[in-house]
């Protein structure tokens, strides 16, 4: 594989984590679920460890597809933490 297309798979690979994170988010939103938004936090720290790795190693070029995963991982991350309050007013 060329040097330059592994960065670019790795963020796509984040970016999937991060969509599929933040469909968890939704659902435990939905279900106002602690468990449910634990794993949400879960995924989403993997997703963020996945996107910073794929940066590492990226070129200066690439570097713009990865600003936008990470304005996704921010809205996910609201997202999460709106989740988190609404569970705490619920208590």
């Amino acid at each position: 594989m060329p040097q330059n297309q592994q960065p670019q798979q790795a963020a796509q690979q984040a970016q999937q984590a991060i969509q599929q994170a933040e469909q968890a988010v939704q659902q435990a939103t939905q279900q106002a679920n602690p468990q449910a938004i634990q794993q949400a936090q879960q995924q989403l720290q993997q997703a963020t460890q996945l996107l910073q790795q794929a940066q590492n190693s990226a070129q200066p070029q690439q570097q713009q597809q990865f600003q936008q995963v990470q304005q996704q991982l921010q809205q996910a991350n609201q997202q999460l933490q709106q989740a988190v309050q609404q569970q705490n007013q619920q208590q």
